[in-house]
């Protein structure tokens, strides 16, 4: 290929054009779809591959400690000991996050919090893949969902829960409800 075909094809990316906030949005939820995806396949290697590997336990304590790293990061921002339910979903919201979850806040105080996600691109993922309501689920609630609360281990003072989850399939949204330990 030549450099003047890689210039052409480079410049036509636009690369120094701002970036609208859906193009940003979709942006950031390909590429959770694609990690989803990524962990999915693997999941299903383990499995093909490795039959007296217990792929979900696998997935699981990877997620889990994917959101230990994470909660650390917090941790440090803040200190473990000054860290409630406010520092603990503040902590962990982004820009990115904020867009491509369809998140929203919906409680801050300094015995709970809660913020709730109307989108998830690891379920539509898996949805795209073909995989049932039930495949769905299992892979939130039981695997990737342990990233989250792991993100909240290294905070002394806080729980984590979700009562509801978007992959339940009951058209709810995840609500991460953080509370303060009694």
């Amino acid at each position: 290929m030549s450099q003047e075909t890689i210039n052409a094809y480079i410049e036509s990316l636009h690369l120094e054009d701002p970036v609208s906030p859906e193009e940003f949005h979709q942006a950031v939820k390909s590429a959770y779809k694609d990690r989803s995806t990524q962990i999915y396949f693997i999941w299903k290697k383990l499995k093909e591959l490795y039959p007296e590997v217990d792929a979900n336990r696998v997935i699981r304590e990877g997620s889990y400690e994917f959101g230990l790293w994470q909660g650390k990061k917090i941790a440090e921002k803040y200190g473990p000991e000054n860290i409630g339910p406010t520092e603990a979903i503040l902590g962990q919201t982004s820009k990115g996050g904020v867009m491509t979850f369809e998140q929203e806040i919906t409680e801050l105080g300094e015995d709970r919090a809660v913020k709730l996600f109307h989108a998830c691109p690891h379920a539509e993922a898996l949805a795209e893949l073909g995989e049932s309501p039930e495949t769905i689920k299992m892979f939130c609630r039981d695997m990737l969902g342990h990233c989250d609360y792991a993100i909240c281990a290294p905070f002394p003072n806080v729980e984590i829960d979700f009562p509801t989850t978007v992959a339940d399939g009951e058209g709810q949204p995840c609500a991460m409800t953080i509370t303060r330990k009694k």
